[in-house]
């Protein structure tokens, strides 16, 4: 490869500049001398320049009714999400990142014609990855510096192309695409030219000359920071999810906590679909977010008896309909199946499961008593109607038997009860470990960030071939005291006990 230098060139051979014939031909030296070159001849717009200067503070009114912004801007706020409250940042700032990303986005995008689509998605989600890692483990400040020093040295390559003569480097790279190696280490190993060197020169050349003469440039990150592990696993993250896979294989090199991989894949998706969009910068909202599971659990094959309270629906003990708390959301409808209780002291427990008693002693059966409640939730709330975790977990649990036919109790201090027949404690113990599972990896507010564990806690108490002698207060006080212990062990803990 040939690279033009005003009237001398730069070739694999001793750079040649004009008279001066420098006596050692470095990477160094011939990264610097291209990037000073490159600099003086930049052809990049101004709004591009300011966004990559300073991402934080710099917003172009004009990007409002782009519709990547706020696909981005769901991005930036999940990476600050698992961060310390006062270390998130504030909406003003995530708005001005999200505009900044979004136009070194579509800058990237005209990367395109050089290299070709899938080698360029690649590059520029292999720059999004310190983003989308932090939506699962935090370091938000470290993930944005690092994001924005990919970009800016992602855009020396355009650069580079454009001191080749006939393009070159465009079509020696199209040749390399299938190769699977990164640019980042394809084109110093090939050509001597060091794309995270040849950045720190550019920009800061580029950063005087922004501020006018004379002044001093903008401080910027050392773009050859970012060590060579990093390099080679966001690459290898990159290229998984362009092959969408949503079971990731994690690089060695790289630390990272629960992601939710296949949100970001999802999210990843969308962003494409913008980008590749001819209405780019149409005005319309990019819609109802999509990160919510794709996937729904599949049942279990094995069904099994969930036992409601006898004469549930018109027990003259039962109280009145539960009001929804939302009316947005279905799922916190009136819900009969479920009679209002005071506490386990409550006589309408003990009554209705006392029939329940009944029938699994004449069939000799398992009688299983559930309690789950949410460490720091309110009580004593004046509704006790169905709550939002109550009614997920519910759904989580039906995947385990007749969604039909759960039914259970709610009772004034945030516990939900659920009474089963047929199942020992150890099955149920594991159906709820499933569930509280599930509460960990999905995201119930849409957002792609991977959520704190739900303090949830269980207690379970287990009856089997119940005698005559036996009572259904033994069965009720040892589920509470299975969630008192479950309680003082914090979130995810579940006590089981068997009653004789």
């Amino acid at each position: 490869m040939t690279i033009t230098l005003g009237q001398a060139n730069v070739s694999n051979s001793p750079i040649s500049m004009g008279l001066h014939t420098p006596t050692v031909d470095t990477v160094e030296l011939r990264s610097d001398l291209i990037a000073r070159l490159a600099a003086r001849m930049n052809e990049m717009p101004n709004e591009v320049i300011r966004q990559l200067l300073s991402p934080q503070v710099s917003r172009l009114p004009g990007t409002a009714t782009d519709c990547l912004v706020p696909l981005v801007g769901e991005l930036v706020n999940a990476a600050s999400t698992n961060e310390p409250r006062d270390s998130r940042l504030s909406e003003e700032r995530e708005l001005a990142i999200s505009t900044s990303l979004s136009v070194a986005l579509r800058w990237m995008h005209t990367i395109e014609p050089y290299i070709g689509s899938p080698l360029s998605l690649k590059i520029i989600l292999k720059s999004l990855m310190p983003l989308y890692l932090s939506a699962g483990q935090g370091h938000v400040g470290t993930s944005f510096v690092e994001t924005f020093s990919l970009i800016r040295v992602t855009c020396m390559i355009p650069e580079l192309d454009r001191l080749t003569n006939s393009n070159e480097l465009a079509l020696w790279l199209a040749e390399q695409s299938g190769s699977n190696i990164d640019p980042f280490e394809s084109i110093p190993r090939s050509f001597r030219v060091g794309l995270a060197l040849m950045a720190n020169t550019f920009w800061k050349e580029v950063a005087a000359k922004s501020n006018g003469a004379g002044s001093q440039p903008k401080k910027l990150v050392d773009c050859t920071s970012l060590t060579e592990a990093k390099h080679k696993a966001w690459w290898s993250l990159a290229g998984q999810l362009c092959n969408q896979r949503a079971q990731i294989t994690i690089p060695a090199d790289l630390s990272v906590g629960v992601i939710a991989w296949e949100k970001l894949l999802d999210h990843w998706k969308r962003v494409t679909r913008v980008l590749s969009a001819e209405d780019a910068f149409a005005t319309n909202s990019v819609g109802n977010s999509t990160f919510q599971s794709t996937s729904a659990d599949d049942r279990g094959e094995t069904q099994r008896r969930s036992a409601a309270p006898a004469n549930v629906e018109n027990s003259p003990n039962s109280t009145k309909s539960f009001e929804a708390n939302s009316e947005k959301d279905s799922k916190l409808a009136n819900d009969h199946r479920f009679i209002e209780i005071r506490s386990a002291r409550d006589p309408h427990l003990s009554s209705n499961l006392d029939q329940v008693l009944q029938q699994t002693r004449n069939d000799q059966g398992i009688l299983s008593l559930m309690v789950v409640k949410k460490l720091g939730a309110d009580v004593g709330a004046v509704s006790v109607a169905l709550q939002n975790w109550q009614s997920t977990f519910i759904e989580y649990m039906d995947t385990h038997g007749e969604a039909a036919n759960v039914r259970g109790f709610l009772s004034d201090e945030g516990e939900l009860t659920l009474v089963f027949q047929d199942v020992d404690r150890a099955e149920l113990a594991q159906w709820i470990r499933e569930s509280f599972a599930k509460f960990n990896t999905a995201n119930t507010d849409g957002s792609i960030a991977t959520p704190s564990a739900q303090p949830l806690v269980a207690g379970v108490a287990m009856v089997n071939a119940p005698s005559r002698s036996f009572k259904i207060d033994q069965l009720i006080q040892a589920a509470w005291r299975c969630i008192e212990g479950a309680s003082t062990q914090g979130a995810g803990a579940i006590k089981t006990i068997e009653v004789y």
